[in-house]
């Protein structure tokens, strides 16, 4: 006998098939494909999430030092100095 097992029927038909339950894995390949396909997408979506609230966070810290500054420069002088 070779390296592949022989068909169900027994003869050999120069086909690399193989018995039942062997190699059950086979069937599985588009749903793992669908799976990773699942899996990108959603990394995709948090990286893009994380971009965006880091873009939010700065714009955010960038307001409010212009504020600060605007206070700064607009604060009444304190009588008596």
């Amino acid at each position: 006998m070779g390296r592949w097992p022989r068909a169900v029927g027994g003869a050999d038909t120069g086909h690399r098939s193989v018995s039942t339950g062997v190699y059950s894995r086979a069937a599985e390949v588009p749903y793992v494909k669908e799976r990773r396909g699942r899996a990108v997408k959603k990394l995709l979506l948090v990286a893009l999430a994380a971009i965006g609230g880091l873009l939010v966070y700065r714009q955010i810290q960038a307001d409010r030092a212009e504020q600060d500054l605007w206070t700064e420069a607009t604060d009444s002088v304190p009588t008596g100095s």
